[in-house]
């Protein structure tokens, strides 16, 4: 039961955000447009700060655990090349296979994976834990804006889209970051403060703008849609990755940070990035929302049965 309150506490504010979101909106202090405006702020002036500070203020002591990283790196890459190849063949609209395709490889990894592994396995493995998210988030992020531009059909011609890729917001958070980290530009402490402050406000402000623009009478009509990307997202998918990982010489922590890699719910930042980049932005939203809520569930079922069967 300790496993279902941990993956409740982790969800519960995501879904507080976007109450209060859906709150403001239903009693006329917001109207959508300025949330629909305030969803394009937070693509493109917050984002890339917490792209920045992931980066920039990432740890550096701890020491690359090889094989696992590069097991983790290869199925999330594996996981996108076949969806890529797959969702075309199932979805017709482009705006919808880039939504699925991000919705489906990209995990809230970054808010689950430590407060997950201290809990069950203390925190000694929270060094564990930083490792793959430093490696990994890098990796959704970049990834997410290739897939988005190529499904978005704004343009054929490759080096327009290689200009679109490279000139993201999140990539230049993500490059100017790394530039700074592998430099060690020095950022003084009275601008440290209020730039981590700012950054920490992208995911808040996301769910707030995702819960006042968010409208449940479209879920019917992407029912099917929903429930089979849910399907993949949250239990099939964890498990084929958990079972191929079962064939390496992994320790159980090792296992359970690969299973929540695929298990914890959809990224917040993919419904602002599909709104502003030619994605089915409600369809994105829901998925967001579902499979936010329904982590809450699906984790405590894996951390259970596993740790049932001696497999984490």
């Amino acid at each position: 039961m300790e496993s279902f309150w941990i993956a409740f506490y982790a969800v519960i504010p995501f879904l507080l955000y976007m109450s209060f979101g859906a709150f403001v909106r239903k009693v006329g202090w917001a109207e959508e447009s300025f949330l629909n405006k305030l969803n394009t702020l937070v693509f493109k002036a917050f984002f890339p700060l917490l792209m920045f500070k992931n980066i920039y203020w990432m740890d550096a002591a701890f020491e690359v655990n090889v094989p696992f990283v590069l097991f983790a790196v290869i199925s999330v890459l594996a996981v996108i090349v076949l969806l890529m190849l797959i969702v075309p063949l199932v979805i017709k609209g482009n705006p919808q296979r880039g939504v699925i395709v991000q919705a489906i490889y990209r995990s809230n990894l970054a808010l689950f994976a430590i407060p997950l592994a201290e809990n069950i396995y203390g925190s000694g493995s929270s060094l564990l834990a930083t490792m793959l998210v430093a490696f990994i988030i890098p990796i959704y992020n970049v990834c997410a804006v290739i897939v988005l531009e190529y499904f978005s059909g704004a343009s054929s011609n490759k080096l327009n889209l290689i200009k679109k890729i490279c000139t993201n917001p999140l990539i230049l958070g993500i490059v100017a970051g790394a530039v700074f980290y592998f430099l060690h530009v020095p950022i003084p402490s009275f601008i440290a403060k209020p730039f981590k402050v700012c950054a920490d406000m992208a995911t808040p402000l996301a769910l707030f703008a995702l819960g006042g623009t968010l409208r449940f009478t479209a879920v019917k009509g992407n029912a099917r849609i929903l429930f089979c990307t849910l399907i993949v997202k949250m239990v099939l998918l964890p498990l084929i990755v958990f079972a191929i990982s079962m064939l390496f010489p992994f320790s159980p922590v090792e296992r359970f940070m690969l299973l929540i890699v695929f298990a914890t719910p959809t990224a917040v930042s993919s419904y602002p990035m599909a709104q502003n980049m030619g994605g089915d932005g409600p369809l994105a939203g829901q998925l967001v929302v579902f499979t936010t809520t329904l982590s809450i569930f699906t984790l405590f079922l894996f951390i259970f049965v596993l740790r049932f069967l001696g497999l984490i």
